[in-house]
């Protein structure tokens, strides 16, 4: 690891970039739209229904689900970087999301 790094912002920042800009065998654009829709944003085809699943209820993800990604992206490893995008893109949401009441809440104290 580069010894600049040493923010968590940066190492977020950092696991953004590869994830979704990185090489892959996914076009860059289908994994942004991933992580994307897996925030609310707009989930186009199989593996953006995927997405907004993973971000809004993993745990109730279907077999059917990752088969239809799988048979749109062509493989079994494509299929995963869907998959490793929409919750990076969750994770990362819900991250921020803490941060803020974080701040929110030490802005509240007396």
């Amino acid at each position: 690891m580069d010894a600049a790094v040493t923010s968590h912002a940066e190492l977020a920042e950092t696991l953004r970039r590869r994830v979704l800009d990185g090489p892959g065998e996914t076009p860059a654009a289908l994994r942004q739209m991933a992580a994307k829709a897996a925030t609310g944003g707009a989930a186009d085809g199989p593996a953006g229904t995927l997405a907004r699943q993973i971000g809004q209820a993993s745990y109730a993800v279907s077999d059917a689900e990752v088969a239809a990604v799988r048979t749109q992206t062509g493989s079994e490893r494509a299929a995963f970087e869907i998959v490793a995008a929409a919750a990076m893109g969750a994770g990362l949401l819900r991250w921020q999301q803490g941060l803020a009441a974080i701040e929110e809440a030490g802005d509240a104290a007396p």
